[in-house]
């Protein structure tokens, strides 16, 4: 999973990102939570860990902004105070979790599981496209039908970009962004889609000429 972090304390913020990258695929930071919006809107965010105090945006204003377009994703609050009156105000705002700073590695590492174990329950680390292909981001494996195949690196990335982007074009332009350290042309992102394609029997991604791609699905 790719997560958001949104921390204004420079030297907390560099200690928080060291630690969840043993945990996450990759992590954005954002200073407060108007920077967290553009990157929102511009990257594939799976699960948001952000401070409650910060100047400019607040993290309850920025979790209030973003439930009211997006009720499902992830929202953990981290911070240095322990006030019931925090929690009372942002319950109503569906958080997956509360942690105090500093933070405890054991203390972390126990919330994290119990995290994936929710996200596991409740179905978010499964995508349906059709009754015969399912993908399952916690294991990297794409189901049809009857057989379980093992994803690349790449190919589980480009299939979470575009689920992220339902029904909205993914131009060439965001996937070099988004999946590739360095330039590459788009032959490379069309042969990664007939790869796709050919391997799985996958045809949910539909090309839009000399734009990008867009993902359609049968459910």
């Amino acid at each position: 999973m790719d997560i958001l972090l949104v921390e204004d304390e420079v030297q907390m913020q560099q200690h928080l990102k060291d630690t969840f990258e043993y945990f996450f695929g990759h992590v954005h930071v954002a200073n407060d939570g108007l920077e967290a919006l553009k990157i929102l809107k511009s990257q594939r965010v799976d699960a948001l860990f952000t401070d409650y105090e910060m100047p400019n945006f607040s993290g309850y204003e920025l979790i209030k902004e973003i439930r009211t377009n997006n009720k499902k994703i992830p929202i953990t609050i981290i911070s240095d105070h322990d006030e019931k009156d925090i929690l009372l105000s942002c319950i109503s705002l569906g958080l997956s979790g509360y942690l105090l700073k500093p933070l405890k590695y054991e203390v972390l590492k126990k919330f994290l599981e119990n995290f994936a174990h929710e996200l596991e329950k409740n179905g978010t680390l499964k995508h349906r496209f059709s009754t015969q292909h399912c993908l399952n981001i916690a294991t990297n494996t794409l189901k049809n039908n009857t057989t379980l195949h093992v994803l690349t690196k790449m190919e589980i990335r480009f299939l979470q970009l575009m689920i992220s982007n339902i029904g909205e074009i993914v131009s060439f332009e965001k996937m070099d962004d988004t999946l590739f350290e360095f330039e590459v042309s788009h032959n490379s992102i069309k042969n990664l889609i007939y790869r796709l394609k050919k391997k799985y029997d996958f045809n949910y991604i539909k090309n839009v000429k000399n734009v990008g791609y867009i993902l359609v699905q049968d459910n």
